[in-house]
């Protein structure tokens, strides 16, 4: 699940956990019913809500702190 949340790609998955991509997406597919997740979306913010798994913002950096705007 907190490679989904990650934005992980299928492929990307499978090489991570030494499984194929097709079982990633059946894996996926039924995490999805389970959690009735009607998308992606819906099925990260489930896992997120529930604390399934972390929830990360990938476009928050700490290099903006500290600096003064004008």
């Amino acid at each position: 699940m907190r490679c989904v949340v990650a934005g992980m790609l299928n492929k990307q998955i499978g090489l991570k956990l030494g499984i194929s991509e097709i079982t990633v997406k059946a894996h996926r597919g039924k995490m999805m019913q389970k959690m009735k997740a009607e998308s992606l979306a819906d099925l990260v913010k489930t896992a997120v809500r529930l604390g399934l798994a972390p929830a990360k913002n990938p476009w928050h950096t700490t290099e903006r702190q500290g600096k003064e705007t004008s």
